[in-house]
């Protein structure tokens, strides 16, 4: 897959999808009600799959733009899926 560019930081494009889903995963999890043994399991897995994910991410996410740009993919991400759904 090819890289995408934001300003001066080039980013592998499945690093941001897998990135950008497993936040995704994580804020949904966060919406559900309860503290089921199944959420609190899923929750561990995703935030260990979020800091190995750090680990290999080509760049470092404390760029305001590159911010903007994983949260504005979070958000399609979200849509497109409640628009399926729909």
């Amino acid at each position: 897959m090819p890289d995408i560019q934001i300003n001066d930081k080039k980013i592998n494009q499945l690093e941001v999808k897998l990135f950008v889903t497993s936040m995704l995963l994580q804020e949904l999890l966060d919406e559900t009600d309860g503290n089921t043994r199944f959420k609190h399991k899923l929750k561990f897995h995703i935030r260990g799959m979020q800091c190995e994910l750090d680990k290999v991410l080509s760049v470092i996410l404390n760029d305001n733009e590159l911010s903007l740009f994983i949260t504005n993919a979070i958000s399609a991400l979200e849509e497109s899926i409640d628009d399926k759904l729909e």
